[in-house]
Formats: C-alpha cells, structure tokens, sequence
C-alpha cells in the first residue's frame, strides 16, 4: 500500500485526489497540511510513502524548505518521495525542485488521474518530470538564496540601497555586494532588468 501525505494550502487539491484514490486498497491518505510547520509534523508522525507538495504555500516557495527538510531526513522517518505539484512551470522552479531531490514536478492544471499516476509512478521508484527538464537545467537561472530575494523584492518595490540595508537588517555595502553578484550572476545591467527577470522566473509571484 501506498501511503500519501498531501501539503497544499489549497483544500480543493486534497479533496479532489482523496475523492480519486477513495476505496482503493492499494493508495491511503494518511493526512494533509497547510504548512510548512504543519508538513514536517505530519511526515514524522505518520511516515508516508509518497509526499504530494504544493511549492507556493501562502504566498512563498515553501515547498522547496520542506522538500530540503524532508530529503535530509530531519523527521527521522525514512526519507519520503516527495513530488512537486504547482501552478508555476517556470524552468527554474524545475530546476530548483530537480536539484532538491524531488522524485518528480507536475502541474496543477493537469487531470486528477494524471497526478494519481505521477503518485504511483514515484512510488515504484520512478522520475516524474515534464520534457523541458534537461533544458530547464541546461538553460534556466538558478534560483537566489533567501537573503538575496528579500533585496530583489524590495529592490522591486522601488526601495534605494539605503531602504533594503535597513529592510533585511544589513549593512549598505552588503547590499552592494548583493546587487554586483546577482547583476553578473544573471548578466542584467540594471536594476530594472534585475526586477523584470525576477517577475519573468516567478521569484516574486503569488501562487495562482
């Protein structure tokens, strides 16, 4: 039997795959969560075989924190495979769930029945991943840390060095740093073209 634990702050998605896998015998929902918190609490304290997780939780990427946590076994429980389902398919949020160790990325505009197949392929130990993959790892940007997408969001925002030093708790040359690093990491000449390409990637999107 396969064990699924469903992370999703959105309750349509669980009950839609729960009524699709109901009164199977080989396919049981041991629990869902809208958090990360709430995820890791319910991986420990159930052990799934396969874990379903959204990657934006109330407004975030949160589902690649807890796709970490869960892949370095922090619960204690043999690692689960965790695949990815979103409303975003930009290349480098596959990448990004590709090199966390996710066991596959699907979309959420895809039929009940193709995620319920996603679920039992990665469970029989198999990868779960659109075609674009391969060149969404060649070709897509990858992903800022934390600390450097809290100054791209201001920096969107309109905020001079002096108000994201401030915002993250920084000093201004740190922000400097920040804006030289990413400015050659991604080859922009512009704060604008910083902004607009985190825009394009998602980076600074709400889950739809």
């Amino acid at each position: 039997m396969i064990r699924l634990a469903i992370v999703d702050d959105h309750p349509a998605i669980a009950a839609a795959i729960e009524a699709a896998i109901g009164g199977r015998d080989d396919l049981r929902l041991v629990g869902t969560a809208t958090s990360a918190t709430a995820a890791l609490d319910l991986v420990t304290r159930t052990g799934p075989d396969v874990v379903v997780c959204d990657l934006w939780l109330d407004g975030e990427p949160a589902g690649l924190d807890i796709l970490a946590a869960l892949t370095s076994g922090v619960t204690g429980q043999p690692v689960p495979r965790v695949l990815v389902l979103s409303g975003f398919d930009q290349p480098s949020f596959l990448r990004a769930a590709f090199e966390g160790g996710a066991a596959g990325y699907v979309s959420k505009s895809s039929p009940v029945e193709a995620i319920v197949s996603a679920i039992e392929a990665v469970a029989a130990g198999e990868t779960m991943f659109p075609p674009v993959t391969l060149r969404a790892l060649r070709d897509a940007p990858r992903r800022p840390s934390a600390r450097e997408l809290g100054a791209i969001r201001l920096l969107a925002r309109g905020a001079s060095n002096d108000e994201i030093a401030v915002g993250l708790g920084i000093s201004i040359k740190t922000v400097e740093s920040h804006l030289r690093r990413l400015f050659g990491r991604y080859g922009v000449l512009s704060r604008t073209e910083l902004a607009m390409l985190a825009v394009r990637e998602g980076w600074l999107g709400t889950d739809p």
